[in-house]
This record gives C-alpha cells, structure tokens and sequence, in this order.
C-alpha cells in the first residue's frame, strides 16, 4: 500500500483542531469541496490590490459569499467613502482566464492573519498568476515604500514631493553638495570595480545634525536624482511582531529591489539596545546586501551606539547639517527673494544690504525658522496690503504705519529670536 493513502485529506485539519492554524486548512477543504475541477494555490502575502490598480487584471466583488467590508473616509481632498475588504471572493478577469481570489482574514493570539486563496482551471494558472502579482508589484514604480504598522505601503503622496524636490534649493556650499552627490553616483557606476577587487558592492552614509537643518531635503533630492527604488522605513513598532521580526521583513524587501535606497530616519527613534545586534546583523550582511544604500539621519548622534555610528563597514560616511552660517542664511534669503519676485510679483524692496542685516539677526536660526521667518513676514505683508486695498487704513496710517517688506523681516526675525530662546531650540 502506498504510505500517502493511509492518511485521510483532513489529516491536518484534525491534528490541529482548536489550534489558529487549523482555520486556514479549514477554509481550503471546504473550498475544495465547492470547486472539485478546479485547481488551487494558496499565499500569505498578495500585493492584489495594487496589482489591479495597475491595470494587470480586472476584479469585482461576488455576492456570495457575502463579503465583510467597512468604510474609510477619504478625507477633504477625497471626499467620498473607500470600501476596505476583510473577508471577500473576487472574480478576476487576467490573460484572458477567469480566476477566483478568496481573501480571508482573522484573529490568533499573535494578532492579525490573512490568506489569499486563487481559484483556477489548472494549477498552473493559479501559480502563474501568483507569481505575476509579485513580479509586477514588486517595484514600488511611481511611488515609495513606506515601513510601517508591521508592513509595506505604497505612497504615491511621497513619491510626488521627492519628484517636486530639487538639489538646487538646498543652500549648502557648492563643493559640498557635489560631493555628497557624487559619492552615491560614483557607487551606483562602480559595480564591476567592486566585485573586481571583491569588496561588497554596498554603502551607507549617517546625516548627523539639528532638526531643521536639510536633511530630509537632501534624501528627498538625492532619492529623486538618483532614479533608483527607494524604501523609506516609519516605524518599526507594532503590538505584536518583535522588532527582529519587522527588520527581516524591511530587509528583505530592499533586497529584492537592490539597487535601492534604503532609509532609516531618525535612527536613535528605531534601533535601541534590545533590536541593535539583530540590526547590526542585517547591515553585515556581504552578498545579501550587495547593491543596497542604506542611509541613516539622526538629530542626537550621543544616542547612538558606537557599534553603529563608529564602524565605517556599516555606515561608511557621516554627513553633518550644522546650523548655517551667515553665508547660507543670506543665500536663503535670496532665494526667497527670486522665488516672491517670480511666483507674486513681489518686490519687497529688499537689497543685499537689507538682506545682510536681516541674516545677521538670524543668528543661531536652523533652515527650518528661516523657512518660518519667511512664511511668517509673507502672511503679515498679505494682512497688511489687504487692509490697505480694503480701505481699513487712512492715508495717515498707511504712510506712517506701513512696512516695507525687510522691516517686517526684522520685526518677524525679532520675534522668533526670543521664541527660540524661550524654547531653548
């Protein structure tokens, strides 16, 4: 007698019973039962719906079973409900077949668990298609990949302000900026020289500084000069995974997208002493991590283990964002002063020496209260024309009381002086 034939098909399910993991046995014997020439194939992880939002396959909701679905607002820009499926079976239209995808979601002790069940008229097919939805949604394509809540998300919202982004408006010295710039083109290029003197071909780079002072600009504008995938890792938190756990999900999804950019801002926020070995493990990989970038930003580098900040094999170069310099605060204020010219046709009435004193009473300010010392005089400016066009002044009132555009720069840099000190920023 054949040894397979001793056991009944329910094996599984039976040994099993009262356990979370006989659910899904349960649910693919009764789907057997219901579909007898068909094939199955089943998979925990199925990017479907971004696979149909694609445009690869067309899929609607069948009314039996009954499907569980609830409804998320979209928000003011979208104003109008998303449904979000649990427990649904969809008829697929895909390369001229007709499949089934059952998605069955639900609670065990550790959490939330989910499957993905395609129904076909052969094994192949069902398998095929499988294998397709990874292929195509693999690549984050016109978006970025955000870590967070346990898993990855695609953000077309990010992936827009990184394509609006632009190295140019960074005021950091000229040489610098190439610098930083070209030591990531340089290993993008530098493969067959890598692997010629058997060096992993991989790099990481710390961006040390102040909040406020450039640092998620500058990721943003090199992600976008760059043109390469790019993984952008929130949070590593969640109620029930380990953080090892989470780190060997974020890495092996940049692995599959290598070469890639793999981001871990605020870095002393996400590593701490009880998931440090295990992250430090995942950065020493040689081969596994051939063709990643891995970059790092902090605003409290003392938070920071050694082991990390210090090994240049983990993260090779350490980019520091001072506070600027009297040089750059007057480069910003150009620049804003083109940008007004430009974009409202506002004069201001500001030259260099305006300028000049305005930067010098910025002293101690990050790129972030220069930005708010603008917005700031902007919206006063506005208040102030407005009243005049509305003829809420007098003519005494708007000679005598009326600002020039730097005066406002200098009573607005005044103010945000003392708020700073108050703050201790």
């Amino acid at each position: 007698m054949n040894a397979t034939n001793s056991y009944p098909n329910n094996f599984f399910r039976s040994v099993l019973e009262g356990n979370d993991a006989a659910l899904p046995l349960r649910i693919e014997e009764i789907l057997r039962t219901l579909n007898p020439s068909k094939a199955l194939a089943s998979t925990d992880d199925l990017d479907f719906g971004d696979y149909v939002l694609l445009g690869h396959a067309t899929a609607e909701v069948c009314e039996s079973p009954r499907p569980f679905v609830s409804f998320f607002w979209g928000g003011l820009d979208e104003d109008r409900l998303f449904p979000s499926y649990t427990q649904v079976l969809w008829r697929v239209e895909w390369q001229a077949q007709s499949l089934q995808v059952l998605q069955a979601t639900w609670q065990t002790s550790c959490g939330e668990q989910g499957r993905y069940w395609v129904i076909g008229d052969s094994a192949s097919a069902a398998e095929e298609f499988i294998l397709d939805v990874h292929r195509k949604t693999n690549d984050p394509g016109d978006s970025i990949l955000v870590f967070k809540e346990g898993g990855w998300q695609r953000s077309r919202e990010m992936f827009d302000l990184v394509q609006s982004t632009s190295m140019s408006e960074l005021v950091l010295p000229a040489e610098r900026r190439k610098e930083m710039i070209e030591d990531f083109r340089r290993f993008l290029k530098s493969r067959s020289y890598y692997e010629a003197l058997g060096v992993a071909w991989r790099r990481g780079a710390i961006l040390v500084g102040p909040p406020g002072n450039g640092k998620t600009h500058f990721l943003r504008a090199l992600v976008h000069e760059l043109e390469v995938p790019c993984l952008y890792v929130q949070s590593i938190a969640h109620p029930y995974y380990e953080a090892e756990q989470l780190l060997q999900r974020i890495f092996q999804r940049a692995r599959e997208l290598r070469p890639c950019i793999l981001i871990f801002e605020d870095l002393d926020s996400l590593i701490n002493h009880e998931n440090r070995s295990f992250f430090l493990n995942q950065l020493d990989g040689f081969e596994r991590n051939h063709g990643l970038m891995v970059i790092a930003t902090t605003n409290h580098p003392e938070n920071i283990d050694a082991a990390i900040l210090d090994r240049p094999s983990r993260f090779d170069r350490k980019y520091n964002f001072p506070l600027p310099e009297l040089e750059q605060r007057v480069r910003f204020l150009e620049i804003w002063k083109d940008k007004l010219l430009v974009s409202g046709g506002l004069d201001g009435g500001w030259d260099s020496s305006k300028i000049l004193a305005v930067a010098q009473q910025t002293e101690g300010f990050s790129f972030a209260y220069m930005k708010e010392l603008m917005v700031s005089s902007l919206l006063q400016w506005i208040d102030q024309e407005q009243a005049v066009e509305l003829g809420g002044l007098s003519n005494k009132q708007q000679v005598e009381g009326r600002l020039d555009f730097p005066q406002i720069l200098a009573q607005q840099a005044t103010q945000l002086q003392q708020q700073r000190r108050c703050s201790g920023a």
